[in-house]
């Protein structure tokens, strides 16, 4: 038995059914050392990923895979990338996306495989008026 149920299951396929370019999903996870968190991870991105064709998961060994690593700027594992039709969103997530955390895994997969952000205008003005490099992060714990 899958972590979706098969309602959450219908749920997510209906919302995934708008995505209309492929989007990778890079788990960097490390076998020996690592947390558990990081099979719970490729559960996750694996059930995801069944739910819509243009939804793959790609894994990467945080050790081995060094050049990917250092192209990425992926510093934890597990970690995941979000790519859209192979460039780099530089969306990141860090852990395993359960909880509160499963939503945003869902809206960046779907900012990728659809273009759309669906942001207030007036945030949107704010995010465009940014006139140098910002390193935005956002940090959730589970309750």
């Amino acid at each position: 038995m899958g972590l979706l149920s098969p309602q959450d299951e219908a749920v997510l396929k209906q919302h995934l059914s708008a995505i209309t370019k492929p989007v990778t999903l890079l788990l960097f996870t490390q076998t020996f050392g690592g947390s558990e968190s990081g099979t719970v991870a490729k559960a996750i991105l694996g059930e995801i990923a069944a739910l819509n064709d243009k939804v793959a998961v790609v894994e990467k060994n945080f050790v081995l895979d060094t050049e990917d690593k250092a192209k990425y700027r992926v510093d934890k594992a597990p970690a995941i990338v979000i790519l859209s039709d192979g460039d780099d969103t530089r969306m990141r997530m860090y852990g395993a996306p359960t909880g509160y955390e499963f939503v945003g895994l869902v809206e960046a997969i779907l900012v990728a495989g659809t273009g759309k952000i669906d942001l207030d205008p007036q945030t949107l003005a704010w995010i465009q008026a940014v006139d140098k490099p910002l390193h935005l992060q956002v940090f959730s714990t589970p309750t």
